[in-house]
């Protein structure tokens, strides 16, 4: 468990695993961003299947909330494995909308390639969530 994040000020990544927090937060909201104010045009094929059950400004704003939690975790240490859990949730969620769209609608797409991608990145977070901010060196305040 990180608890042994560097903190000198109420604010800070406390190290790596905040700075990571960080970062995934920021791509997660910048991605929001990009569903909400996507039109129906320029929606790949699964996306605008997506968009016809529940629509993809609705999913914009899942991921501005998984990347502002993230990045709220990532600069208030210390950082525990739990606070990966949003911004994983949204990957996986993604990977299985991807997934669902190429067997249910077409299977002869390309699209399992997106669930593949995306499952793999949150796979990646979630075993990276195990990894521990390494000792400073210092005596701990």
């Amino acid at each position: 468990m990180p608890t042994n994040a560097r903190k000198s000020r109420w604010y800070s990544t406390g190290g790596p695993w905040g700075t990571g927090l960080l970062l995934i937060g920021v791509a997660e909201v910048a991605l929001g961003i990009n569903y909400i104010t996507a039109s129906q045009i320029e929606l790949r094929a699964a996306l605008a299947w997506i968009d016809t059950f529940i629509p993809i400004n609705g999913w914009g704003l899942l991921w501005i909330m998984a990347g502002a939690y993230s990045i709220a975790q990532g600069l208030l240490p210390p950082q525990r494995h739990k606070d990966l859990a949003a911004a994983v949730g949204v990957i996986f969620l993604w990977a299985g909308m991807y997934g669902a769209y190429w067997l249910l609608k077409d299977i002869h797409s390309r699209e399992w390639t997106s669930a593949v991608a995306w499952g793999a990145l949150g796979a990646v977070l979630m075993s990276f969530g195990r990894c521990v901010n390494p000792p400073t060196g210092r005596a701990p305040e």
